[in-house]
C-alpha cells in the first residue's frame, strides 16, 4: 500500500530549528514513514511518499494531481509507477505557522490557502485533510466558520487569540471518547480509562464553538479532545479531515527554540521564558508523538 502526501509549508521553522531539522515538510515526512513501518504487518507493507509545496510563495499542489477516484482496496490492484511521486496525492498536510488564520489582511496568502481548502473538501472527497496547529485552525475557518462555503456546516466555530493565554510545552490532550474509539488499535495503548495523549505545544490562538466553548460540534464532526485551556484540540470529520491543535512533529529541541526565538521576537520576561522551558522540559520530553503519529498514519491509509 502507497500513499502519496503533499505537505504544505506554511512557514519556514526558526533558524536553529531549520539548520537541523530543515523544512516543517521534512519532519513530517520521517514521523510518517517511521509510523507507517511500525504500522506495517505481514504481507501488507505500507509506504508513505511525500511532496512539498511552499504555500507562503503561492505554490499549491496542481489540483489535476489530487486523487479523484477511491483507492484500489487491495495494494496488488495499485498501477505500477517507477515514480511514486507521480501518483495521485491521497492526502494533505498543513503545517503550523507563526501567524493567526484569522490575520488573512497581513498576510493575504491565508486567504488562497483557504479557498484551496474549501475546494479540495468539496470537489475532491478521496483526498484527506490534516492540519497541526496552524494547520488545524485555518482547516476550521476554512470549513466550519463564517467563511465556509454554502453547503458546509459553517459558521460553527471561530478562531480568535486565547482569552486565558498561551498554551505551551507538554501538555495532556483529554481524548474524546468517540475519537478513541475511532482508533481503538493506536490509542487503545495508552494507559487508563480516560485516554490521554501528550504532545507538544506553541499557541496563543485556538479554535472554539461560536455557541460557546463547550458547545457540540455540528454532526458529523468529532473533537479530538480537550484541555483546562483549549477546549477543542483537533477535529475529526471520519475519511475526510483530523486535525491536532498541538505538535506531534515536535520535540523537546524544536519546542524549546521556538520558545526562545518567539521570547527573543515578543520580548518575553525571563521568568516567563524560563517557566515555559520548564514545561517543555518536563519529564524528559516523554510524550506520545509516535502514537500521534500512527493516528494520522491510519486516517491517511484508511485502516481507522
Amino acid at each position: 500500500m502507497s500513499f502519496h502526501i503533499a505537505v504544505l509549508d506554511a512557514d519556514v521553522p526558526v533558524p536553529a530549528v531549520y539548520k537541523a531539522r530543515g523544512l516543517g515538510s521534512t519532519q513530517f515526512r520521517s514521523l510518517l514513514q517511521a509510523a507507517a513501518a511500525r504500522l506495517s504487518e505481514a504481507g501488507r507493507r505500507i509506504t508513505i511518499f511525500t511532496s512539498a509545496y511552499d504555500v507562503v510563495g503561492g505554490a499549491f499542489p496542481p489540483l489535476e494531481s489530487l486523487r479523484t477516484t477511491k483507492r484500489p482496496e487491495t495494494s496488488g490492484d495499485e498501477e505500477e509507477i517507477s515514480n511514486p511521486l507521480a501518483r495521485p496525492i491521497d492526502g494533505i498536510i498543513i503545517t503550523g505557522a507563526a501567524a493567526g488564520a484569522y490575520d488573512s489582511p497581513t498576510h493575504p496568502w491565508m486567504k488562497s490557502l483557504e479557498s484551496w481548502i474549501q475546494t479540495v473538501n468539496v470537489q475532491y472527497p478521496h483526498v484527506k485533510l490534516f492540519g497541526s496547529c496552524f494547520g488545524h485552525q485555518i482547516i476550521a475557518q476554512a470549513l466550519l466558520s463564517a467563511s465556509a462555503p454554502h453547503g458546509t456546516p459553517g459558521p460553527a466555530v471561530k478562531v480568535e487569540r486565547c482569552p486565558d493565554g498561551r498554551e505551551m510545552g507538554l501538555v495532556d490532550v483529554d481524548l474524546s471518547p468517540e475519537f478513541v474509539a475511532s482508533f481503538p488499535k493506536a490509542l487503545g495503548r495508552l494507559p487508563g480509562t480516560q485516554k490521554q495523549m501528550r504532545l507538544q505545544m506553541v499557541h496563543g490562538d485556538w479554535v472554539v464553538p461560536v455557541a460557546g466553548p463547550t458547545a457540540e460540534l455540528p454532526v458529523g464532526w468529532v473533537n479530538v479532545g480537550s484541555t483546562k485551556l483549549c477546549p477543542v484540540q483537533g477535529l475529526f470529520c471520519p475519511g475526510r479531515v483530523l486535525t491536532y491543535q498541538g505538535h506531534f512533529e515536535f520535540d523537546v529541541f524544536v519546542t524549546r527554540e521556538f520558545c526562545l526565538e518567539f521570547g527573543r521576537r515578543l520580548g518575553w520576561s525571563e521568568e516567563e521564558t524560563a517557566r515555559y522551558l520548564a514545561l517543555i522540559e518536563m519529564d524528559g520530553g516523554k510524550d506520545d508523538s509516535e502514537i500521534a503519529a500512527e493516528v494520522l498514519t491510519m486516517f491517511f491509509c484508511g485502516l481507522d
